[in-house]
């Protein structure tokens, strides 16, 4: 089986596994970001940080995502909580464009962060999936998370399939050396159509200000995989891991949907009467 047919198959299982858990209910979307953090957050401290599975600090690091987590939305189940917390998710992702372009590619910050404090890890995953799950407050909360998952996924195979086909221009070699910018414009439109016919469907309204809106939030679901990437490269590691086949691991899977989650819970202010 090639690359491609594995990457698809796996997306497909992925999917699948996605969609059962949003039919059987919130508890059981919540059980999964849950664990698919724990996974990521593994990921990191491991891979990146190059700290021992169980040792004091990873299980800190777990920690610190698993007891604010638990508490917001299985203990408090608290709106308001998690709506506090998202804001911190915008601040963090900010720092996060600002480390994107203003730290050089040479720089050692992941080694000295993963050395100093790797338990950053938990805050890395706790504030933009209480974003993420933020959105099973919503009445709509189904809707609204499938039009989120459709807006990513329309980004990331745009920006792949056309990359891979017509991508002649590097995007931002040193950082992700494959990606191009018709990648990148590819996608910002798959993202904008699907993303429009989604919330056609859904709400029945899809404006051309849908489709920048849906566009731009696709953008950003590709800094994060920017991030994600540099972050990658600094650590010297090719994949955050091995466990999802043809797509690497759990935080290369998710890292442009973790990034998204908080501005789009942001735009939904706007677009969207609760």
């Amino acid at each position: 089986m090639s690359n491609t047919q594995l990457r698809i198959v796996s997306a497909l299982m992925l999917s699948a596994i996605v969609a059962a858990c949003i039919v059987a209910g919130n508890q059981m979307v919540l059980i999964l970001f849950g664990a698919v953090s724990i996974l990521a957050i593994d990921e990191l401290v491991c891979n990146f940080f190059k700290k021992k599975r169980f040792s004091i600090r990873y299980q800190l690091s777990e920690l610190i995502f698993i007891i604010p987590f638990a508490y917001i939305f299985f203990i408090a189940n608290s709106e308001s909580y998690a709506e506090s917390v998202s804001y911190y998710a915008i601040g963090l992702n900010f720092l996060l464009i600002v480390y994107l372009f203003s730290i050089s590619m040479e720089s050692k910050l992941i080694d000295n962060l993963g050395n100093k404090f790797p338990e950053f890890s938990g805050i890395l995953f706790l504030l933009p999936l209480v974003s993420l799950s933020s959105l099973l407050f919503f009445k709509d909360w189904k809707l609204l998370l499938a039009t989120l998952l459709v807006v990513n996924f329309g980004m990331d195979s745009g920006a792949w399939l056309i990359g891979k086909n017509f991508g002649k221009n590097k995007l931002w070699k040193k950082v992700s050396p494959n990606k191009t910018i018709e990648g990148l414009l590819g996608g910002m439109f798959i993202a904008g159509l699907v993303g429009c016919i989604a919330w056609k469907m859904f709400f029945g309204d899809a404006s051309p200000t849908f489709f920048v809106l849906f566009a731009l939030l696709g953008a950003m679901s590709q800094l994060g995989d920017l991030i994600q990437s540099k972050m990658k490269r600094q650590a010297g590691v090719k994949d955050s891991s091995s466990l999802i086949p043809g797509h690497g691991g759990v935080y290369d899977r998710i890292d442009g949907l973790i990034f998204l989650a908080p501005f789009y819970l942001m735009a939904l202010k706007f677009i969207y009467n609760k």
